[in-house]
């Protein structure tokens, strides 16, 4: 089962190693790929998009964290949106009908989501807006 595979199994790939230090990033890429696909939370996913690594994990992640937290993030709320927004469309493409029910859903939840204040509400909701109409398009 792929889900019970570490990363480094499944895409056979090996540590970044250093004579020196290892920098954070790759200190985190290390320690991701001695992950099980189940063990991946959202921090991970969110800096797999921002590093667009391991895509083919971190999309259908994304979307299982979104189903659960439409406003799932690590450092502000609805983060993980946000940059699912900015994802390639053809990285996207199989999974546009479940992203199509994902963003009806924040739509209509974030008019009366408690938002520290209104000017937050209006910028997710802007995302939402453009990346419904981004997969919509096409």
């Amino acid at each position: 089962m792929e889900d019970e595979k570490k990363i480094k199994d499944i895409w056979k790939c090996g540590y970044i190693e250093s004579e020196t230090e290892v920098y954070p990033l790759q200190k985190w890429y290390n320690q991701l790929i001695d992950k099980q696909v189940l063990e991946i939370e959202v921090p991970d996913v969110l800096r797999m998009i921002r590093q667009n690594e391991f895509m083919d994990i971190a999309i259908p992640k994304a979307v299982e964290f979104l189903k659960t937290n439409l406003f799932a993030g690590e450092m502000y709320e609805g983060e993980l949106m946000e940059k699912m927004s900015k994802v390639e469309i053809n990285v996207l493409k199989q999974y546009f009908q479940d992203m199509r029910g994902i963003l009806d859903d924040a739509l209509i939840v974030n008019e009366t989501y408690d938002w520290m204040d209104e000017e937050e509400r209006i910028d997710f909701e802007n995302i939402l807006n453009n990346f419904s109409n981004k997969i919509s398009i096409n």
